[in-house]
């Protein structure tokens, strides 16, 4: 008896280990333009052999600003974006940027007759930042202003998202934890507690949409002395398919508010089936 109870628990536990891995490794590919995370309808974005995010080619192109046209004689995507031309050819490792033949570890494909382009040249050639966080498989491409930013070093990468160096808000990558990938800490010991709210928001803005953030402001911005109490809760972002989680602020810890947010994939043990 004492052999059959053994071997149940053992298959048990077998089932949910491995029911875990399968679940770690479907987590889906995601890519986010500037805080907005792109949708594709039919064909999905993948890594190729050779580790680059491949994505429908128009999708990427117009996410970025850019006019896509497929030319079917030389088999090949052209972007195009103020003076910037860039040729992607199928197949070939080689493509072109203005005229001037470059080359790149991978190469454009043709699937299903869907064109599929490396993210990362796409976006680069266009002078954004690229940034692969790898726990979450995500590709953050940031544009503009932002990307002047990074290269001037005025901000910092934090697990995604882009923060300002200059700010009293906390925002740190939670590297050590298996549910949480980055940690936000207002501090009402620290300079301006309303501009550490409203850092917050603009920096989650980035990622989640306008309604989740809108509802995760209201109860942190009800908190205006460091004697108010905020109670735990939970919030879901459909955007990107992430809970986060509002830590109690209670008198014996009432100093800080402080968010967390949950690995894509992860759903908290109150929410698991």
């Amino acid at each position: 008896m004492k052999r059959l109870v053994a071997s149940i628990l053992v298959v048990f536990i077998l089932t949910v280990l491995f029911s875990n891995i399968a679940y770690a490794i479907n987590i889906p590919l995601s890519v986010v333009v500037n805080g907005e995370e792109l949708y594709f309808p039919d064909a999905q974005p993948f890594i190729d052999s050779n580790g680059r995010t491949q994505t429908p080619a128009r999708f990427i192109g117009e996410a970025l600003g850019a006019a896509v046209t497929w030319d079917g004689n030389a088999k090949k995507a052209v972007f195009k974006m103020n003076e910037i031309v860039l040729e992607l050819f199928i197949g070939k490792k080689e493509y072109m940027l203005n005229g001037q033949r470059k080359q790149m570890d991978t190469e454009a494909l043709l699937l299903d007759g869907r064109t599929f382009v490396p993210a990362r040249y796409v976006a680069e050639a266009f002078g954004a930042t690229v940034i692969w966080d790898a726990p979450i498989r995500t590709v953050y491409i940031s544009m503009s202003k932002t990307t002047k930013q990074v290269n001037d070093g005025d901000i910092r990468e934090v697990a995604g998202f882009i923060v300002p160096k200059n700010i009293d808000l906390t925002v740190a990558e939670t590297k050590n934890s298996l549910n949480y990938e980055a940690m936000f800490m207002i501090g009402f010991l620290r300079n301006d507690v309303e501009k550490q709210k409203d850092d917050m928001e603009k920096i989650l803005l980035q990622r989640f949409s306008e309604d989740t953030v809108k509802e995760i402001m209201s109860v942190v911005r009800a908190k205006m002395k460091d004697t108010d109490i905020i109670e735990a809760r939970y919030f879901y972002d459909s955007r990107t398919g992430q809970y986060i989680y509002l830590d109690d602020s209670k008198p014996i810890r009432g100093s800080t508010i402080t968010l967390y947010i949950y690995k894509k994939g992860v759903t908290p043990l109150k929410y698991a089936n």
